[in-house]
């Protein structure tokens, strides 16, 4: 039985193994976020995060995923620190998504483009 790890349904012995794109998304957007100078993701509206922040669910909103022909692209929209260095926050989020999808589903990514929708300081930091 081979594994193509650019599909995500894998058949085995017992049956089908199928990673659900949720769950793609929700792996990519923890990732995103542990970067440092990451403040959040983007790509939500701003009601959606605030009932987000106030239920203690994390959001994956601002992944997109597509795949096709054998491989896997993901598109991260993120929200920067103000003062980092915009460049290689973008390219440690890139490394950072890569690293943790292909560990955790076995899929292999083909492209992270990551996308920075905004500036924002944090609460209590002055300029």
């Amino acid at each position: 039985m081979r594994h193509d790890p650019a599909q995500k349904d894998r058949a085995t012995d017992l049956g089908v193994v199928r990673i659900n794109n949720d769950v793609i998304a929700s792996i990519a957007a923890i990732a995103a976020t542990e970067v440092k100078g990451v403040y959040r993701m983007g790509g939500g509206r701003i009601k959606g995060r605030f009932l987000d922040m106030i239920s203690g669910k994390f959001s994956s909103k601002g992944v997109r995923i597509s795949t096709g022909d054998g491989d896997v692209k993901l598109s991260i929209s993120v929200i920067v620190e103000y003062g980092v260095d915009i460049t290689r926050i973008a390219d440690e989020v890139q490394e950072s998504v890569k690293r943790a999808v292909e560990k955790m589903t076995g899929l292999l990514m083909s492209e992270v483009d990551v996308v920075v929708e905004g500036v924002a300081l944090r609460p209590g930091t002055r300029t």
